[in-house]
């Protein structure tokens, strides 16, 4: 589902859905909305096309979070503001925009750029040297591993919670 109005873009990320954020839009304001927060998504990664040879560096990146905020509207805790982090390696830099609190309804991100650019300009003056050469950045919506409610996470404690019962094997629920 997709709606949009000249300074919002509204999208949704849920279970067997697109999992992609187009953020090449012309507003500056983009609204997903996630169905089960850090159970069916842990968060949101930056993805882009463009390497540190056409200007997407680390530094770059760097500026691109600084000029963005976020928040997380969800019916259970309220707003939130949304993490926003920035980390190097070696193979690169990661953009990640956290989801808020893990929650099983729905939750709204609103993304927005600080400057009152649209999303699309922002990224063109910030992480291309050569704007009128074709690339893509956009979200994607990183699915969540093991079962937070169970704690089924890698590294997790295999002992069941109070008032849960032990499924046997390896990670309960036919997972290994």
């Amino acid at each position: 589902m997709t709606t949009a109005t000249p300074r919002t873009l509204t999208l949704a990320l849920s279970k067997g859905g697109a999992t992609l954020v187009d953020l090449l839009v012309d507003v500056p304001e983009v609204r997903v909305v996630v169905t089960g927060p850090r159970m069916l998504y842990e968060h949101l990664n930056l993805l882009t096309t463009l390497t540190p040879a056409d200007g997407c560096n680390a530094h770059r990146v760097q500026e691109l979070a600084a000029n963005l905020e976020g928040a997380v509207h969800c019916g259970a805790v309220g707003v939130r503001q949304a993490e926003i982090d920035v980390q190097s390696y070696r193979a690169g830099v990661l953009l990640q925009i956290g989801l808020g609190p893990a929650n099983m309804y729905q939750s709204e991100l609103v993304l927005r750029t600080r400057t009152g650019e649209t999303f699309r300009a922002l990224i063109t003056r910030l992480l291309t040297d050569d704007p009128a050469r074709p690339f893509f950045v956009g979200l994607h919506g990183v699915p969540a591993s093991g079962h937070l409610e169970h704690d089924h996470s890698p590294g997790g404690d295999t002992h069941p919670e109070p008032g849960h019962h032990d499924h046997g094997g390896g990670g309960g629920h036919g997972h290994p």
